[in-house]
């Protein structure tokens, strides 16, 4: 049996072909293309999430956090570092009673996020470490880092080292931070800022049995 195939076919096959690969390849860079011009989904302007919209994080398992996963959710914003002595620990403590005790039915619907301020020193690996000392190792709850300028990013936005210039002109330190907590609906929008110290437990859980109604 000849296998070989005569010069005439094998332009026929040529002239087949072509126009086909060249169909292909044009399909493939539209598809591109309008995956390029798409619009891209963005966190609207009000909504709190903003704060950290463009910006890149870390949660305590190594895992990239994403600010558009909280969207649905009733979400609890807390800022931290793990080499505090005063404040965060108790703080952190307290939360971890709050999530504890809400009933099932809302604490599927509710994220706590704790949002490392030494990101020089808050390693996913110690973030986790401070979660454990904590009793705070529930899914739902995320320690997040980022790099530096992420995170002073974030303090400049929501003002966590208050907003008298003078003070903002020295050098910053964790310790020198607000102990506010922040309350989000599902909607993305700041229904509460609470004063962290000291921390008012049982207000923060009817809030959070409130917003889980609406």
């Amino acid at each position: 049996m000849n296998t070989h195939l005569s010069a005439r076919t094998l332009d026929v096959v040529r002239a087949f072909t072509l126009p086909h690969k060249f169909c292909a390849l044009l399909c493939i860079s539209l598809a591109f293309f309008t995956y390029a011009i798409q619009p891209r989904a963005e966190i609207p302007s009000t909504s709190f999430y903003s704060n950290f919209g463009d910006l890149a994080f870390k949660d305590q398992h190594s895992q990239p956090f994403k600010i558009a996963n909280l969207n649905h959710k009733i979400t609890l914003f807390n800022f931290i570092y793990t080499q505090c002595s005063a404040v965060c620990p108790v703080q952190t403590k307290a939360l971890a009673e709050i999530l504890e005790g809400l009933p099932n039915n809302i604490k599927s619907r509710v994220v706590f996020v704790s949002v490392s301020l030494d990101p020089w020193n808050d390693t996913p690996t110690k973030l986790k470490a401070f979660a454990h000392r904590m009793h705070a190792e529930a899914n739902n709850w995320a320690f997040i880092t980022g790099n530096p300028a992420d995170i002073v990013t974030v303090t400049e936005r929501l003002k966590l080292f208050g907003t008298d210039p003078k003070k903002l002109k020295q050098v910053v330190r964790p310790d020198d931070h607000t102990t506010h907590l922040w309350l989000v609906d599902a909607q993305g929008r700041l229904m509460m800022r609470y004063i962290g110290n000291p921390i008012d437990k049982a207000r923060i859980a009817q809030d959070i049995a409130q917003l889980n109604t609406m």
